[in-house]
């Protein structure tokens, strides 16, 4: 009766195939946890956000230009009065995306007015199209926006090549589209004086975005 009992070599052959795949299961399963934080994150996008908010990244020190033929070193200009920026990436002839972040960033810069928060937190528009975005398209568009220059700024990269590095460092995904303009995506980056990237959130999300400026420059 016992030797009735006993497995089969196929019924040997079934438990290490089930047990190999359980193992490759588990396996799988761990990796995929521990590459979207835990089951949190499921897009490139997500794990970068989180990443940053982890660990703050440094970002490169280039040379901006602003509505009036200014050249200023990134670093030096974030160091300069020690306030925590809110940077955004736009080119001024942007008539989607754009349209639709300028109007956030005039909210930032009414709520940074009304609550007096200016010696603390600032706007910053960079523009990824230098070719096209000089002194004069800057102060255009600045104009247009109505923008407070002591609150929010639009500048423009001084040595075009330098784009990729600007656009790396900061996760942004521009692609030409007809007519000479591009798609690219939006989003909120908060940097603090000493030129790191410390938060990124929705381009919607202005709240959040003065909120996490506060927070970093307490």
């Amino acid at each position: 009766m016992l030797q009735d009992l006993e497995p089969s070599a196929g019924d040997s052959g079934l438990v290490k195939t089930f047990t190999a795949s359980a193992l490759v299961l588990v396996i799988g399963l761990g990796g995929l946890l521990y590459a979207t934080e835990g089951g949190q994150a499921y897009t490139t996008e997500t794990l970068r956000r989180a990443a940053v908010e982890r660990a703050p990244q440094s970002i490169p020190d280039l040379q901006l230009v602003d509505d009036s033929g200014r050249q200023l070193g990134l670093h030096a200009m974030l160091a300069a009065d020690g306030r925590v920026r809110i940077v955004d990436f736009i080119y001024t002839r942007c008539q989607t995306v754009c349209t639709a972040l300028a109007s956030v960033t005039q909210r930032l810069q009414a709520d940074v007015l009304a609550q007096q928060l200016e010696r603390r937190v600032a706007v910053l528009s960079i523009s990824f199209d230098p070719e096209a975005d000089d002194p004069s398209a800057l102060r255009a568009y600045a104009d247009r926006l109505r923008m407070d220059r002591s609150v929010w700024q639009a500048m423009s990269l001084a040595k075009p090549a330098d784009r990729r590095r600007l656009l790396d460092a900061f996760g942004i995904m521009v692609v030409p589209a007809p007519l000479g303009e591009f798609e690219h995506n939006a989003a909120l980056h908060i940097v603090d004086a000493s030129g790191r990237l410390v938060r990124i959130v929705d381009a919607d999300a202005h709240g959040e975005a003065l909120a996490a400026a506060l927070a970093v420059g307490r």
